[in-house]
């Protein structure tokens, strides 16, 4: 096992501030009992443990607290001289400086606190014997470990860390729905209690992207951290956010507070689901946020799946609807057999969906890419994991003379059941599919060989305007 860091999110009050510093955990301990839609639509209780129970339960962590202070780190509530194992949770408590009742209330900048988690991470590696951490953040958690990443450690990151995984983090600012411009402006030029820090000029100071060519959410030229190493959960329910003015002023195709099309690493492993930014429907106290982070943290397979090569016949779109085809959504879910709910959910309404021009769609884009665990099987004895994508594809039209937009009929909607085996020897895997079902009568198999392990599959014929697609998956070892 590897370390984990856990780093929590921003504080922007005196009041969140003690709350803050209040909680041992920093809200990695939060968990839900909230009613959720069960998969007969009716609606069902649900309990969750924290990720940090489930973490301690069932791969035996313990947890440390600590925070650093003049560069040096102080352990909290054990023996500072312990020896401490690797699978421990190391909860990095920054705010006691900011607090007025344990500290001189002065915050610290991104670029303090990163260097201060640059001290622990060399901590934990000296004191647990560990080559890596995996860090795990909430909201500007994510980017206190960017800064780390791309501004303090930019040639040797990769050396200390190993993988990132971020909870509902702000990768491209925080942005207000159109018409809030001014709030922004206020917000990035007052600066009050660093909440300049989500906007882009700052951004770019603590990031290390002075060059304007470069998005916010790239990693940067030269930093030898790679995307793939990264984990962005994206949250799209903004209605049980508990802020109603952030979830007011931020609007739909967000968690309430981070727009959807914000909240990830350009290049990095994503996955959409339906929660809140934090709160009772939050991300990090949900089963979609836990699953997603134990497979990324210990899953054994990934599959990447891709769509490419889809054609549309244009003409019979505009005759249909006597208007120009604008660009094709693509929207995906995903399930892995034996877990509750989807642990991908990218849908129009939640405004998480695909947007890919006509002109784009024959060059591919990737949907996501999802992570399997032999261990998590309900039957210790089968060597398969399990799982299903639902994808479904349809146009926008632009009205005439660009007085807004419409959405047609679905193009294509289909199930894939996707069955994984386990190395064979050799290395090579086994691959059964099917459109809608699993049915042994109906199951095409295919050898995947361990250098390439990339197969196509011609999306099934579709009576609509929909003439050609493949779905493309790719698997390959995690660990």
């Amino acid at each position: 096992m590897t370390p984990i860091i856990y780093i929590r999110g921003y504080a922007g009050t005196s009041s969140a501030v003690e709350s803050a510093v209040d909680s041992p955990y920093y809200g990695f301990n939060d968990g839900s009992s909230r009613i959720r839609v069960d998969g007969r639509g009716k609606p069902a209780m649900h309990l969750f443990e924290s990720p940090l129970i489930r973490l301690m339960r069932e791969y035996g962590f313990h947890d440390v607290f600590v925070h650093v202070r003049n560069g040096k780190v102080e352990v909290l509530k054990s023996n500072p001289d312990a020896a401490f194992k690797q699978e421990s949770i190391w909860i990095f408590r920054y705010y006691e400086e900011t607090s007025e009742t344990l500290g001189s209330g002065r915050r610290k900048k991104i670029e303090e606190l990163a260097d201060d988690l640059a001290v622990l991470v060399d901590f934990v590696r000296t004191r647990t014997g560990a080559a890596k951490v995996d860090l795990v953040s909430h909201s500007m958690g994510g980017l206190v470990a960017r800064s780390l990443i791309q501004r303090k450690w930019k040639k040797t990151a990769a050396d200390k860390i190993r993988r990132l995984f971020t909870y509902g983090t702000p990768h491209r600012g925080i942005h207000f729905r159109g018409g809030l411009g001014w709030a922004e402006w206020v917000r990035d030029v007052a600066g009050v209690n660093d909440s300049d820090t989500f906007g882009q000029k700052r951004m770019r100071q603590f990031l290390n992207l002075p060059d304007a060519t470069e998005d916010l959410n790239q990693l940067g030229r030269g930093t030898n951290f790679s995307p793939d190493q990264c984990f962005s959960l994206i949250g799209t329910n903004h209605h049980d956010y508990e802020l109603t003015v952030s979830r007011n002023a931020v609007g739909p195709g967000s968690d309430g507070l981070v727009m959807c099309e914000h909240a990830y690493i350009k290049g990095s492993n994503r996955a959409y689901v339906h929660r809140a930014h934090s709160g009772p429907y939050g991300l990090v106290n949900s089963e979609e946020g836990y699953q997603n982070l134990q497979r990324f943290l210990f899953g054994d397979t990934a599959v990447k799946i891709a769509l490419l090569g889809v054609t549309v016949n244009t003409a019979q779109l505009r005759a249909s609807r006597g208007a120009g085809l604008e660009c094709i959504l693509i929207e995906s879910k995903a399930n892995i057999r034996n877990v509750g709910g989807y642990i991908h959910y990218q849908q129009k309404e939640f405004g998480s969906h695909l947007s890919v021009k006509p002109g784009e769609l024959k060059a591919g884009e990737t949907l996501f890419r999802i992570f399997l665990m032999k261990s998590k099987r309900s039957d210790s004895n089968d060597s398969w994991s399990r799982f299903h994508i639902e994808i479904a594809l349809r146009p926008l039209f632009k009205r005439v003379l660009n007085l807004g937009e419409y959405e047609g009929d679905v193009l294509f909607r289909k199930t894939l059941e996707i069955g994984v085996s386990d190395p064979h020897p050799d290395g090579s895997r086994d691959v059964v599919w099917s459109w809608d079902s699993l049915n042994q009568t109906e199951l095409k198999t295919i050898r995947l060989p361990k250098a390439t392990g990339i197969h196509q599959i011609d999306l099934p014929s579709h009576a609509s305007a929909l003439t050609g697609g493949r779905l493309e998956f790719e698997v390959s070892e995690w660990g």
